[in-house]
C-alpha cells in the first residue's frame, strides 16, 4: 500500500478503534479481581495479564502516561518490553509515577529497553562489533548494518526512538528511585527472581543489548 494512503487509513482506525478500547479497557479494569498483573504496550494477550497499548488496533486501549483507571494499590506486577525508549523522559517519569501509585507493597515494576551502553561498547569494540548477536537481529529485521557505527546508530535513530529517551542501567536506575522504587535490580533478559515475569521478555537473543531492570515498591 502507498505509504501515504496506509498513513490515512491507520489513523481512520486509530480514530474508530481507541474510544472503544478505552472504553472496553475501564470495563476490564473495573471488573477484574485484585490483584492486576498489568502489561504496558504488549503485542500478545497473556493468561491471566491484563495487556494493553495505544496502538491504531489494540483491543484493550490505556495511555500509560496519564492517570491509570486503577486505585491505589491494585496491582502486583507491571511489565513493560521496548515502551519507554519511544516516550520522552518527562512521559517515562509520568508511566513510573502511576506505577508506583498502583502496584501494592512489595509488588514488582520490570522494564526492558534498549541498553545504550552495551550498545557503545559495542561500537567501540570495532569490527567484532558487526558479528554480535544484536547485529544479527538488526540485520534480520533488514536494517543497515556495514559499519561498527550502526550498532550505536540504530537504536538511537530507528523504531522512532529518536523522539523517546534512551537509558544506560545507571540512568534507569535512578529514575526508578525517583519514583520511589527500592531494591532495583539488573536481571538477563529472559530471567528474573519472579516467576511472574517467566517467559515474557520478547528479545532475548541480542546478547546484553537489552536492559532488563527490576524494582519493588517499599513494604
Amino acid at each position: 500500500m502507498n505509504p501515504k494512503l496506509y498513513a490515512v487509513a491507520r489513523a481512520s482506525v486509530r480514530t474508530v478503534n481507541t474510544p472503544v478500547a478505552r472504553a472496553r479497557t475501564r470495563r476490564l479494569l473495573a471488573q477484574s479481581p485484585r490483584p492486576l498483573k498489568l502489561e504496558i504496550g504488549g503485542l500478545i494477550q497473556r493468561e491471566g495479564w491484563i495487556v494493553t497499548n495505544v496502538n491504531a488496533v489494540t483491543k484493550f486501549y490505556l495511555d500509560a502516561t496519564r492517570t491509570w483507571p486503577l486505585e491505589p494499590g491494585s496491582v502486583s506486577h507491571v511489565f513493560s518490553d521496548n515502551v519507554i525508549e519511544h516516550l520522552p523522559l518527562d512521559a517515562t517519569r509520568a508511566l513510573l509515577r502511576e506505577a508506583f501509585r498502583c502496584i501494592q507493597p512489595g509488588g514488582v515494576i520490570r522494564l526492558i529497553t534498549p541498553d545504550v551502553r552495551a550498545h557503545v561498547e559495542m561500537y567501540l569494540s570495532g569490527a567484532p562489533a558487526l558479528e554480535d548477536a544484536a547485529a544479527k537481529h538488526y540485520r534480520d529485521l533488514g536494517l543497515l548494518v556495514e559499519h561498527p557505527i550502526d550498532v550505536l546508530r540504530i537504536p538511537i535513530g530507528q523504531f522512532g526512538h529518536h523522539s523517546g529517551y534512551v537509558f544506560d542501567y545507571e540512568t534507569l536506575r535512578h529514575e526508578l528511585e525517583a519514583a520511589g522504587f527500592v531494591d532495583i535490580v539488573r536481571t538477563p533478559t529472559g530471567s528474573s527472581d519472579h516467576a511472574e515475569f517467566d517467559g515474557l521478555d520478547r528479545r532475548t537473543s541480542e546478547g546484553g543489548a537489552q536492559l532488563a531492570v527490576e524494582g519493588t515498591r517499599p513494604a
